[in-house]
């Protein structure tokens, strides 16, 4: 599917890369370097995703409003940020933000997450997918530290491999990276499914929005990765469910 895609950044090169990307995978692309121009443009047409990387309070006010305007009720909303600042990252989901990549913009990032974009009801997918993520995971409940191995992860939990015993609806806290990102997570969470002796489903109880934004990335860059060939071991997760 052919998206509409606006991008608003007062860096030239930012325009001229996102533009490269996008365009070749067959998107119409309307770029801007003035926050006031991309607002009336907004308020006229309906865009799929709109990259804002304008900077603050620019930025965050150019998102509120396009995001409260009657077209972009239902658009994707990426923020293009060159600072690693969590407070920004959370005035940028309040402003209603879907997305913040970090800069310098990366073909590696943005072209899986627009190839995402550009399929069917990817919404859904999104939510549902469980996708492999193969890192060392730190569960901690009471004074237990227990080293366990992640299998893969969706927007909601976790699954992953481990040898030790572990109660249906006991409450951990988990520590783990995602490299991709250089992303260092600690979330809150509750088993909610043994597998067998050695697998162990986990629920998300509580995200904090930088540990929520690094998970959505991480899965939007995968959503469109073949699924394995049959006979091929298949390490995707059923969905997790409350027991």
């Amino acid at each position: 599917m052919s998206l509409k895609i606006m991008v608003v950044d007062d860096e030239p090169l930012s325009l001229k890369v996102m533009r490269s990307l996008a365009v070749p995978l067959g998107h119409t692309v309307v770029t801007l370097d003035d926050s006031q121009k991309a607002n009336q443009q907004a308020e006229k047409q309906r865009f799929d995703v709109i990259f804002v990387g304008m900077p603050r309070p620019d930025g965050l006010e150019l998102a509120s409003r396009m995001r409260n305007s009657q077209p972009g009720s239902e658009t994707t909303v990426v923020m293009l940020s060159t600072a690693d600042d969590i407070a920004l990252l959370r005035k940028a989901f309040g402003a209603g933000v879907t997305f913040v990549l970090p800069k310098p913009i990366a073909a590696a990032r943005v072209i899986p997450m627009l190839t995402a974009m550009g399929s069917p009801e990817w919404k859904t997918r999104r939510h549902a997918a469980r996708l492999p993520l193969f890192t060392d995971v730190h569960c901690k409940w009471g004074d237990r530290d227990v080293l366990m191995r992640s299998v893969n992860i969706s927007e909601s939990g976790m699954r992953l491999k481990s040898s030790h015993q572990v109660e249906v609806g006991q409450e951990v806290s988990l520590e783990f990276k995602i490299a991709d990102f250089r992303a260092s997570l600690n979330v809150r969470a509750r088993i909610v499914r043994t597998e067998g002796t050695d697998h162990v489903g986990i629920e998300f109880s509580a995200l904090e929005p930088e540990d929520q934004n690094a998970i959505q990335l991480y899965v939007m860059g995968r959503l469109q990765e073949p699924t394995p060939p049959r006979g091929a071991p298949d390490f995707r997760p059923r969905r997790i469910m409350n027991s």
